[in-house]
């Protein structure tokens, strides 16, 4: 092998284990009730001093964190948590706004109040949220 060459596939090696350890961890889990049951719709919103992301709460409670789309992950660090989570009225009489009935107590709307926090590592991979109803 001549010295290009070793130089050439050194430097793909390189860049090859760079692209693969650049990742951030893909973030997936569960909203669930004490009592077992899932949070059916809602967010997930993780945020630090320097980023927010967000996650779609499906019918079954599980989510997944993204950066820039749905299950991308999110970079490793310390984040404040909080859960969104309403079901909406119908009223007939379009001069009334829909009432949303909360479906979670409200000090999980807030990053600062929910009391939520997780520190995301590399080998985080699922994280399980239990808030309490209303």
């Amino acid at each position: 092998m001549s010295t290009r060459q070793f130089y050439t596939t050194g430097m793909i090696c390189l860049l090859f284990g760079v692209l693969i350890g650049c990742g951030h961890p893909r973030i997936t889990g569960k909203v669930i009730f004490p009592d077992g049951t899932p949070l059916s719709k809602g967010q997930v919103v993780f945020e630090n001093e320097k980023h927010t992301y967000t996650g779609k709460i499906r019918e079954d409670g599980t989510f997944r964190m993204g950066v820039l789309k749905d299950g991308e992950g999110i970079p490793p660090g310390k984040y404040q948590v909080a859960v969104s989570g309403a079901n909406d009225e119908e009223i007939f009489d379009p001069e009334q706004p829909p009432r949303v009935t909360p479906l979670i107590a409200a000090r999980f709307r807030s990053p600062k109040t929910s009391g939520l926090e997780f520190d995301i590592q590399k080998s985080t991979t699922d994280i399980s949220i239990v808030v309490e109803k209303p």
